[in-house]
């Protein structure tokens, strides 16, 4: 086996001096690790930094235990708004350095006074306001790891530090017999340990002696002006502090393509189940392809059967069918199929024949209760004809075919009450035929999700899912509509637009591609009662009204904007005690309007949409029923709602959160 020499003439094997190479080269790195780590937490302080370890985790992972945050002493505290980190003197704990995120500023005149801060992993914001006077100094950079053994020694983790004295110990030991071997000379070798001993003993006095800030209370810095970036999650807490009452995020990815759920030719007729008093069949007395199809008989909706899916469907689906009824009928005129769950909650088409209409209808247990607008029909009898159920989110559609696949009819309505489907059921009056019955589960990403849980929102057209976010802070992503036909279109419920409010917080971020002509952002409610917020040429419009509580003209408020460029706006009713809406651009209140009267804004069933008119509105030069118009070209991202009036402080907050 070779062998090398060592210096004092021992030999030993090429394995055993690998190892013992290697284990000096770990040495000396841990040494100059702990040197480098200090150099860069001092060297800062001859810019008018000064460091501070932190002993504590409740802003973990963006500033971790044991790291040494970076402090500007000099900054103008005039000039920190929200998202900025400060460090300060503790009003409530005397002796104790907190490091903590500014969610609020409090000025008197021009001249700020004080903050409200708030750690980042906390839950609360702290209970007491920052005096300006207890500031220390804004964080500018941090420094991981350069803190541990301040972190240790102040948090009482003994074992810890100990195992770090020891280990740096050793590594000292090693490193400096190893500089005295590679050094010539005695003198030079007995020099190059004094000097490392030196700047490794320097390197933990600094590590000891930086000030500590509170393990509770460390929190990341976030403005602009500094290295460290705010976090999905703070954004998400600091519009919850505020409590919206629905929040479409638009983050949807795109999704994969449909997936065919059912196909039912009825040739061989299985797994359907009686409900209620009805009966489902097999028949072969019609059928549009091959020998059979279904025969629903017997008793009125909602009896008649039902089938299981085999999967459940969610969100978005294509139900499809063709129905044969026979003229000269006796008892019930109304063919009624759909999607429900298994309390038989869900969706069907409403056909009549001898209304003459046609419509859909939310099952409630079975029951039906027609949503949306029914519309004028005759439909067929004595021959089959198509009918398709589509539902897209919250939007539904109905539209009915004649055998050569021309459009007879078509109706829609938008609703979120059941989003989960497991079964086929055939409901409605006497003796019909189905046959070709198929169920396809479309793109899950069609629903506009509401993070709250009060109202879904579904999708139409074709907008490009997925897309970067217009906040610097968060990766969620946002919606791109391509102002032809693409929207969001959202339904009715009391937290939302059917109850009346004496206040309204709107908040949205949107980039418009083009700023040419009419574009609508957001609108809710109809021609009488509403709210909106708009492009025209250049201009950015928010507008409320509420003609049946006696408003006499509507709130009107504009500002200039420019394409290709990301905005964050807000718009904030007071209906009753300002008597005012203002509009907000990227934080700061930009215009305002106001009336005399102290009425507040009404309930409206209307129902609204973001990226297009969804029925009517008021625009700054008159109202418009051209549902379907106006549709916006760009980037749309957080749509939030607060029945509340959000304070200036606060929205200035949400648009910092943001980035």
């Amino acid at each position: 086996m070779a062998t090398e020499s060592r210096p004092d003439g021992r030999r030993f094997g090429t394995t055993g001096f690998v190892a013992s190479m290697a284990g000096r080269f770990l040495a000396m790195s841990w040494c100059w690790t702990i040197i480098w780590l200090t150099l860069w937490s001092v060297v800062p302080i001859v810019l008018g930094w000064s460091p501070a370890a932190v002993t504590g985790s409740s802003m973990e992972p963006s500033l971790r235990f044991g790291s040494v945050v970076l402090l500007d002493d000099g900054v103008d505290l005039d000039t920190i708004g929200p998202g900025a980190v400060v460090s300060y003197d503790d009003p409530g704990l005397p002796g104790m350095r907190v490091t903590h995120r500014v969610i609020e500023v409090e000025t008197d005149g021009d001249r700020v006074v004080a903050f409200r801060t708030m750690g980042d992993a906390n839950e609360v914001p702290d209970s007491t306001v920052v005096p300006v006077e207890r500031v220390h100094g804004v964080a500018r950079l941090v420094v991981p790891y350069a803190g541990l053994p301040k972190a240790w020694t102040a948090s009482g983790q003994w074992t810890e530090f100990a195992a770090f004295a020891v280990l740096t110990l050793v590594a000292a030991i090693v490193s400096m017999d190893t500089l005295q071997r590679l050094r010539s000379g005695p003198d030079r070798g007995r020099r190059g340990r004094r000097r490392q001993t030196a700047a490794i003993g320097v390197a933990i006095a600094a590590m000891l002696g930086a000030p500590s800030t509170s393990a509770a209370f460390t929190s990341q810095t976030g403005d602009a002006g500094n290295d460290f970036a705010m976090t999905s999650q703070w954004f998400l807490d600091t519009i919850d502090r505020d409590a919206p009452v629905a929040h479409w995020r638009l983050g949807e990815a795109a999704g994969g393509p449909p997936v065919t759920v059912l196909v039912d030719d009825f040739e061989t007729f299985s797994g359907y189940n009686t409900y209620g008093a009805g009966s489902f069949v097999s028949s072969t007395a019609q059928a549009r392809s091959g020998t059979r199809s279904g025969l629903k008989t017997g008793n009125n909706d909602p009896n008649g059967g039902w089938k299981a899916l085999p999967a459940t469907v969610s969100g978005s689906f294509v139900f499809e069918v063709w129905v044969y009824r026979p003229s000269g009928f006796a008892g019930g005129s109304i063919d009624r199929l759909g999607l429900e769950d298994a309390g038989f909650n869900g969706y069907t088409f409403l056909v009549d024949h001898n209304g003459n209409r046609l419509g859909i209808d939310r099952r409630t247990g079975g029951s039906p209760s027609s949503i949306g607008t029914t519309v004028a029909f005759d439909p067929p009898e004595d021959s089959w004809y198509r009918l398709q159920l589509v539902r897209s989110g919250a939007a539904l559609t109905l539209s009915a075919y004649d055998g050569a696949g021309t459009l007879l009819a078509s109706t829609s309505a938008i609703d979120g009450t059941t989003t989960t489907f497991d079964r086929l059921a055939i409901h409605g009056g006497w003796d019909y035929y189905v046959d070709d019955l198929m169920v396809v589960q479309t793109n899950p990403t069609l629903v506009a999700v509401d993070r709250i849980g009060t109202l879904d929102g579904g999708y139409i057209g074709g907008p490009l899912l997925g897309q970067p976010g217009l906040m610097t802070s968060d990766g969620d992503t946002a919606a791109d509509l391509d102002g032809i036909d693409d929207a969001v279109l959202i339904g009715d419920d009391a937290l939302v637009n059917l109850s009346t409010r004496g206040e309204r917080t709107t908040e949205l971020w949107f980039e418009a591609d083009s700023t040419s002509g009419r574009q609508v952002i957001y609108e809710e409610g109809g021609t009488v009662n509403g709210l909106n917020v708009y492009l025209d040429d250049s201009q950015l419009y928010a507008t409320a009204w509420s003609q049946s509580t006696g408003w006499s003209t509507p709130l009107v408020t504009s500002t200039p904007i420019a394409a290709n460029t990301a905005y964050h706006v807000a718009v904030a009713l007071d209906a009753v005690t300002s008597r005012s809406l203002t509009l907000y651009l990227d934080g700061v209140p930009v215009a305002s309007a106001s009336k005399t009267d102290a009425n507040a804004w009404n309930a409206h069933s209307d129902d609204g949409a973001i990226g297009v008119l969804n029925g009517g509105t008021q625009f700054h030069d008159g109202d418009s029923s051209a549902s379907g118009s106006f549709a916006f070209d760009g980037t749309v991202d957080e749509v939030v709602l607060f029945n509340s009036l959000v304070s200036p402080g606060r929205i200035a907050n949400h648009h910092a959160a943001g980035g």
